[in-house]
């Protein structure tokens, strides 16, 4: 059974709001790794970031500070007088048709993809947010995302993009894979996303992109291996 993300004043109101993660990281324009953090209390909200989330959450920046469970006050709604040159015009914005599709995949936490050895830990315990059921994995229960965050797969993947993540089609050369290294000595297992190259009995062997390497481990330090699907896999 997964554990529930520990509550944070910015989840509270997004979640008063709404609101999932992926919507508050448009309206705010703070990358989805980020925001995740904030989230889940590993980051604070800064002078910078506290103004794009009030905003984005309809509450003044004090609110953001409040404890866990203090009232949601709506923030009131302002609108500058009109000046000369605006009246008898009206400003119509015009947003391009979008697709609506259920938000039912879960996406645990972000893939740290750094310009070292790229490691992460892999947030399995804690959905930081829901992403859209697309057709092609309608069916797919056990389908999973990620955002990525940092360089190493570049120019495949930036920072802040989602990737959806198979854990049951094993992988094929040139697939790109979400692979998790077991660390006895410290306790705890890292996960990269590289490219997949082939799999023998000893090892398994991967590429990274940013900077070019490639990589070997051994097949007992491997604990999954999982394939990340294509956009073609996807729609």
């Amino acid at each position: 059974m997964k554990a529930e993300p520990t509550p944070t004043r910015v989840r509270e109101i997004k979640e008063a709001r709404g609101l999932t993660s992926a919507e508050l990281s448009r309206r705010s324009g703070i990358l989805p790794p980020t925001l995740s953090k904030i989230e889940l209390g590993q980051r604070s909200v800064t002078k910078n970031s506290a103004p794009r989330l009030a905003e984005a959450l309809g509450v003044n920046i004090a609110d953001l500070y409040a404890d866990v469970g203090a009232p949601i006050v709506q923030m009131e709604d302002t609108e500058p007088a009109p000046s000369d040159d605006t009246i008898g015009r009206k400003i119509v914005s015009i947003e391009s048709p979008r697709v609506a599709l259920p938000l039912h995949v879960p996406v645990y936490g972000t893939a740290a993809c750094s310009s070292g050895d790229g490691a992460f830990l892999l947030l399995s315990g804690e959905v930081v947010d829901r992403a859209p059921l697309a057709p092609g994995i309608q069916h797919r229960k056990e389908v999973y995302g990620l955002y990525i965050e940092g360089d190493s797969m570049e120019p495949w993947k930036r920072p802040g993009q989602l990737v959806y993540v198979d854990p049951v089609r094993a992988p094929s050369k040139r697939d790109r894979v979400v692979v998790v290294i077991r660390d006895d000595k410290r306790g705890i297992n890292h996960a990269y996303i590289k490219e997949y190259v082939k799999k023998t009995d000893d090892h398994l062997v991967v590429i990274q992109y940013n900077p070019p390497k490639t990589i070997e481990w051994s097949i007992s330090d491997v604990v999954s291996c999982h394939r990340i699907l294509e956009p073609e896999d996807i729609f």
